[in-house]
């Protein structure tokens, strides 16, 4: 095999990988790029050196492709049902969390790693049994062949019946399910797997254009975390395009972008779905590109306007969370927007685990938070920090889902309408 072959095939292999963790929507332009110059540095080693041409030529090929991948995405998911496959396939496991049988997506690489773990997580927990698909599975899925979900019961007299159960459970939230009832057989489900992209994940930089103006641009941070990769990966000299379409809009809160042109700084910070300039306007950040592109070249800022140009209607949620599972969401220490409609699949995305969490704050200043305890049970609640206290209770999903549409939509706190709450002093 020649080495042209084998980088083409090296090359497929990674670019492959790309449209797979695109379809997850986890991570979103940065971070698809950086794990696919990783897996291939890794798929180079020993064969060229990062700076044969040959090696150099591959890797720059990357950033095109991702961006292509991201917007057939984003093109294709506007035909997409209000409720996609994978929407109602994580519906279904988090069903299947709530009867005793621990259920996990994307779990893992292969059918080994994930067994062991799961064994071990359901003797932990005393749970009945579980369900799970893992990378291998989610390869095959994402080339359109059905996803296999496999399961295990912690009585093996039992195998079949929590087959029968997760099977249930799929068919329910409208998968289509196949299984004969053998309990040495996986369950083939017939479905798009593919993932809807919200906000920063759906963003993508678009091609380059000859002449478009660049900008020097840093951050600071606010505290004592370390800023997201897909602010830092932009520091130094960037277009404006790349910083007004992955960065800007979307910044933590908190974290001060500090641009450079011509002489000139500019201090930027995002307010809720405004930019705020240091000393100078409140900008809308859906013409944030046109506006920073303007002053690059030596234009002014427009003029100040005298209220906020939105006064009404939805507004991005700050959220924060972690992912207290293997193989979970991660985390997000400082808080980053997320749209109504982000933040709801948030809610059901999260593993329900003990320790994990979300904090979902409107601009209003109302904040509810959630964190699964053991059981699962879900545990919301809206703090008062004057107070100091927060008043909760238990919730299931669905009631989640709704307490935070009400406070993306209304910007108000709706724990109190489901009954009496927990008052838990600090």
């Amino acid at each position: 095999m020649s080495e042209r072959w084998d980088g083409e095939e090296l090359l497929a292999s990674v670019r492959r990988g790309v449209t797979v963790r695109a379809a997850a929507a986890r991570g979103g332009y940065t971070e698809l790029l950086d794990r696919a110059r990783r897996d291939l540095e890794s798929g180079l080693s020993g064969h060229l050196a990062p700076d044969d041409p040959r090696a150099r030529a591959l890797a720059d090929s990357l950033p095109e492709y991702v961006d292509a991948v991201l917007a057939d995405h984003v093109h294709r998911q506007r035909r997409r049902p209000s409720r996609t496959d994978s929407e109602r396939l994580t519906r279904a496991f988090r069903s299947l969390d709530a009867s005793g049988i621990i259920a996990r997506e994307e779990f893992l690489c292969c059918d080994g790693c994930a067994r062991a773990d799961l064994d071990a997580q359901a003797a932990a927990t005393g749970s009945r049994g579980y369900a799970y698909y893992h990378w291998q599975d989610t390869l095959a899925a994402a080339d359109g062949a059905p996803l296999t979900v496999g399961f295990e019961s912690t009585h093996r007299v039992r195998r079949a019946a929590v087959g029968a159960e997760v099977a249930e459970a799929l068919r329910a939230h409208g998968l289509t399910a196949h299984w004969n009832g053998d309990p040495e057989r996986r369950i083939e489900v017939d479905m798009d797997w593919s993932r809807r992209r919200h906000d920063r994940l759906a963003a993508f930089p678009g091609p380059a254009s000859e002449g478009e103006p660049h900008v020097d641009a840093d951050f600071s941070n606010p505290g004592p975390y370390r800023l997201p990769d897909w602010v830092t990966r932009h520091r130094g000299r960037v277009s404006v395009r790349e910083l007004a379409r992955l960065v800007l809009p979307w910044l933590p809160r908190g974290v001060r972008a500090t641009v450079g042109a011509g002489g000139r700084t500019a201090v930027l910070t995002r307010d809720s779905d405004l930019l705020r300039v240091e000393g100078g306007p409140v900008l809308d950040r859906d013409r944030i590109e046109d506006l920073l592109a303007r002053w690059a070249v030596g234009a002014g800022w427009p003029a100040p306007p005298g209220p906020d140009p939105r006064t009404a209607g939805p507004r991005p949620l700050d959220v924060t969370y972690a992912d207290a599972a293997t193989g979970g969401m991660g985390f997000v220490d400082y808080a980053e927007p997320m749209s109504g409609a982000a933040a709801r699949d948030l809610v059901y995305r999260l593993t329900p685990v003990d320790g994990t969490f979300g904090v979902f704050a409107a601009r209003s200043g109302a904040v509810v938070q959630m964190m699964w305890q053991e059981g699962p049970r879900l545990w919301m609640e809206s703090p008062s920090a004057d107070e100091r206290l927060a008043s909760g209770r238990h919730v299931t999903l669905p009631e989640a889902e709704e307490m935070v549409r009400v406070l993306a939509d209304e910007g108000r706190v709706a724990l109190a309408d489901l009954g009496e709450l927990q008052v838990t002093r600090w």
